[in-house]
């Protein structure tokens, strides 16, 4: 038996939220033996049917640092599994999960709190836990040149889009656009800044097809230094904020292309999902996406705003690479698979269980 840092789970689900949930679905679904500790307000939104166990009193980090491996030691000190953040430092026997090291190679990004609770948190954790999990042989790398943490004990376990109705190719293929729908590009994030939507927007005015809108959707937090998006809102761009996943799914089906300009990821969800639909996607050409998305998305570079702008118009110009982008896409995502990503995560865990 083993047990999962729920703190994800009082979070609305954005990328490293889903990454552990959807984990710890397919984990119960194989019959494997744990529960998810959390803290005793979990966010409504997230439907399940793995075992938790509420815990103390505190909340947020407090619950991960105190309550967190008060509850552990209780019980005996299991091995715990954590998929976001990085655990309780007071705590040894444990796995983590390091998505990325944006904060170490762009500090700026972040709320000045944010940085220094993780630039002191991370390397710590990392070196007294048994092993690391990360996302793509990217932050494979940035992990061990950053953290300095040994390459041996970090495991590449990719993520995956959560959508769990995913069309079948021949549905994708046979989709036609609702032309109801509008012209229309859609940017999928948070607003981070390192997301890049401020140069996105100025290549956009720039575009040629001016009937085109360009929709982003995504949330604000506080851990960063988000720029003043409201600013950017003008009669074609537009900023709905975090919208349902059905919602979202609708948006990729009937959009002419997807923008992902971001200038710095771990993995890089929002182009599989893009593709997942067969939403043709332009992303920016930086090494984890390249990872990625193959040879299944258009690059641009992501500091150029002319490139930016150039590739727009292509993508949106050239009805014959949409549909290129479309088949090479859905070919992509079979790549990716929670099943094989759990089955994998339980490999490594199984070492550590007494």
């Amino acid at each position: 038996m083993f047990v999962v840092n729920g703190r994800f789970l009082t979070q609305k689900a954005t990328g490293v939220h889903r990454y552990a949930f959807e984990i710890c679905n397919k984990l119960h679904e194989m019959g494997v033996d744990f529960h998810v500790a959390t803290p005793q307000e979990i966010d409504p939104g997230y439907k399940f049917s793995f075992k938790t166990v509420k815990c103390g009193s505190l909340s947020s980090h407090l619950w991960e640092q105190i309550s967190l491996p008060c509850y552990l030691k209780k019980i005996g000190k299991p091995l715990l599994v954590s998929f976001t953040g990085c655990g309780p430092l007071m705590y040894n026997n444990q796995i983590i999960t390091i998505h990325d090291v944006s904060h170490e190679r762009y500090p700026e990004w972040f709320s000045p709190n944010y940085y220094r609770f993780y630039h002191f948190m991370m390397p710590r954790t990392g070196r007294k836990a048994h092993a690391v999990l990360t996302v793509s042989e990217f932050s494979k790398n940035e992990i061990v040149d950053t953290l300095k943490l040994d390459a041996d004990k970090i495991h590449v376990v990719h993520s995956n889009v959560p959508f769990h109705d995913k069309p079948t190719k021949e549905e994708v293929m046979n989709d036609e656009r609702d032309e109801d729908a509008g012209r229309y590009i859609i940017a999928v994030s948070s607003m981070d800044p390192r997301k890049n939507f401020v140069r996105l927007v100025e290549a956009f005015a720039d575009i040629e097809d001016k009937s085109v809108k360009l929709y982003i959707i995504g949330m604000s937090f506080k851990a960063f230094n988000t720029p003043d998006m409201q600013k950017l809102i003008s009669e074609n761009v537009h900023l709905p904020g975090y919208i349902p996943d059905e919602d979202l799914q609708k948006m990729y089906r009937n959009a002419l292309m997807s923008v992902y300009p971001s200038l710095y990821e771990g993995f890089g969800l929002p182009p599989l999902e893009s593709m997942t639909y067969g939403c043709p996607a332009l992303v920016s050409d930086i090494p984890a996406l390249r990872e990625i998305s193959g040879d299944a998305a258009l690059y641009a570079d992501p500091y150029d705003k002319k490139d930016i702008t150039m590739k727009i118009n292509r993508l949106l110009a050239d009805q014959q690479l949409r549909h290129e982008l479309r088949i090479k896409g859905l070919e992509q995502t079979t790549l990716y698979s929670w099943d094989k990503s759990a089955a994998q995560v339980y490999r490594i865990v199984k070492k550590y269980i007494s």
